[in-house]
């Protein structure tokens, strides 16, 4: 523990903000994986939500096991000491804050790219209002991730359920109704639990590497920055169940505001189409999390695979209108986590 009281009292501020964290994005992300499943009854909701929040809690501990980031490409832009720890607070909270206000307006949305964008604009004001760190230095890696994130990924996940479907559907859809309508519940049914534990990893990933920041800004002012990662156990594993327990919670408190646009107001699906789009979804979690170690949106690969996979009917099955306005909020997150977390951390300094 940092023996100064600021310090302490930073690290303190950050793992609470750490944790509703944590719980917000596991709470309006939770119908990722348990909209389609309970709409087309794979699973009853209560079920899918216990099911689902179980799977999360899998996730973050497997998550945080595989974290592969290294710690001091954030801490240089943070800066040390109180300062970075600030930092942290102000970026973490304002993605929470964001996660809340779309899940008031029901909209699904990335608290993953709300973070990164928030850390950003805080490490941008701290340089200049303190002199604190290099925020251009992870400026690349930063335009990298949002833009593979926010602008890529939902388009590789919409184009991957569109050419799926027609395969799938036609191999699927053999034998009596009773029998396709079993596969396609049964499929979701996997799927779903797939989706919830690709969600925890890429939630315990980016823990690890926010408390790891954490602890290494607390420490700073008494002890050197290690060189290099893989961080210490104690670090890690100490604070693992808290957030993993935070995380499980909101999976289990799940927005079904969010859900009804996702199932309702975006697409229209049939079981087997809602399979598809919800095992494109998980697949692109996976593969982010653990082949291109980069952080994917469990709500852009989910809500872009159910447009992709809508499109493949007859009738007029996508309300382009709705998803334009959801793509809106998307586009928006970046700039405005970025514009309040350098509002408030400049004003906090400015009076510290």
């Amino acid at each position: 523990m940092p023996a100064d009281l600021g310090s302490a009292l930073g690290l303190g501020a950050a793992f609470l903000v750490v944790c509703a964290l944590s719980l917000v994005t596991a709470f309006t992300d939770a119908p990722n994986a348990v909209a389609l499943a309970a709409r087309f009854r794979a699973l009853t909701p209560r079920i899918a939500v216990q099911t689902a929040a179980l799977m999360n809690l899998l996730g973050v501990i497997v998550g945080t096991v595989l974290l592969t980031y290294n710690v001091r490409f954030f801490f240089q832009a943070h800066g040390h000491g109180v300062v970075g720890l600030l930092v942290l607070t102000v970026g973490v909270l304002v993605a929470a804050l964001w996660g809340l206000l779309l899940w008031w307006r029901r909209v699904p949305g990335s608290t993953t790219h709300a973070m990164l964008a928030g850390l950003w604009g805080a490490s941008f004001a701290a340089h200049v209002s303190a002199g604190v760190g290099d925020p251009a230095s992870m400026g690349p890696q930063m335009r990298e991730q949002l833009v593979f994130g926010l602008l890529l990924t939902p388009v590789l996940a919409l184009l991957s359920a569109r050419l799926l479907v027609p395969p799938i559907v036609r191999l699927g859809s053999t034998g009596s109704t009773v029998r396709v309508q079993r596969r396609a519940r049964i499929s979701l049914s996997i799927a779903s639990s797939a989706t919830a534990f690709g969600h925890g990893i890429q939630s315990g990933q980016r823990i690890g590497l926010l408390w790891g920041t954490a602890v290494l800004a607390a420490d700073s002012l008494h002890h050197d920055v290690p060189s290099d990662l893989p961080l210490d156990e104690t670090v890690v594993w100490a604070p693992l169940l808290a957030f993993a327990v935070c995380s499980a919670f909101g999976f289990l408190g799940g927005s079904w505001r969010i859900g009804r646009t996702m199932t309702e107001r975006l697409v229209s699906l049939d079981p087997l189409r809602a399979a598809v789009a919800s095992a494109s979804a998980a697949g692109w979690l996976f593969f982010g999390s653990i082949l291109l170690h980069v952080p994917i949106s469990s709500t852009h690969t989910t809500v872009a695979s159910t447009v992709g996979a809508g499109q493949d009917q007859r009738f007029h099955s996508v309300r382009w209108g709705q998803v334009f306005r959801v793509a809106g909020w998307w586009l928006a997150t970046p700039a405005v986590c970025l514009g309040a977390a350098f509002g408030l951390t400049g004003l906090a300094l400015a009076f510290t």
